[in-house]
């Protein structure tokens, strides 16, 4: 199916203030299209997400969790979007990190056709968004209260270490799509061999 997809995703509780809208082909996998919410949202992602769609769990890595035990989990990596057969507006949940979880809300927009499958290598691409993205290692309604606090105070006494390196400095406010999409593939395909390549 040579068509690209369009959906907006926001984090819970944040869906006005940290939320992207990402063209992905809808050749791509479910897991693609986790990857690319990880990069785009700047996790490090070094934790298991599932994604679940109309009671159906699609898993990053299909095991039998605890939290799964009550339905068999699909796995995420051979499922492409295309098999879903979404419709306009239909909404899918993504969880990322069962110890601190960020909850994502997809919602699924529109699609097109593309002119050609070489337009396919342009993809993903985000097209609109605001808000720098998460933070690992806490929860979607921690991120939220220091989100509130930004705002209550203007500025960001908030610090974060990337990938374990020097802290930085947590202004959720400062997003910038060009930086965001110059990067997005390069940490997708990063993100990609992180979850799918056996060590």
């Amino acid at each position: 199916m040579n068509e690209v997809l369009t959906f907006r995703i926001g984090i819970e509780g944040l869906g006005e203030k940290i939320w992207r809208e990402i063209e992905i082909p809808a050749r791509r996998t479910v897991a693609d299209l986790a990857y690319t919410i990880l990069a785009s949202f700047n996790s490090l992602a070094y934790h298991l997400y599932d994604i679940t769609y109309r009671k159906k769990v699609y898993d990053c890595w299909v095991c039998i969790e605890d939290d799964h035990s009550f339905v068999p989990p699909i796995n995420a990596v051979i499922t492409k979007l295309s098999d879903l057969n979404l419709k306009k507006n239909d909404v899918m949940k993504m969880e990322y990190d069962t110890g601190s979880t960020t909850t994502f809300k997809i919602t699924y927009l529109s699609s097109r056709k593309l002119n050609s499958y070489r337009e396919q290598a342009l993809y993903p691409i985000v097209i609109n968004g605001e808000g720098l993205g998460m933070l690992d290692d806490m929860c979607d309604f921690e991120l939220k209260e220091i989100v509130d606090d930004i705002d209550k105070l203007g500025f960001s006494n908030h610090y974060f270490t990337p990938g374990y390196e020097t802290s930085k400095k947590y202004d959720y406010r400062k997003y910038n799509i060009k930086k965001d999409n110059k990067e997005l593939k390069g940490k997708i395909l990063a993100i990609k061999n992180g979850y799918e390549v056996e060590e």
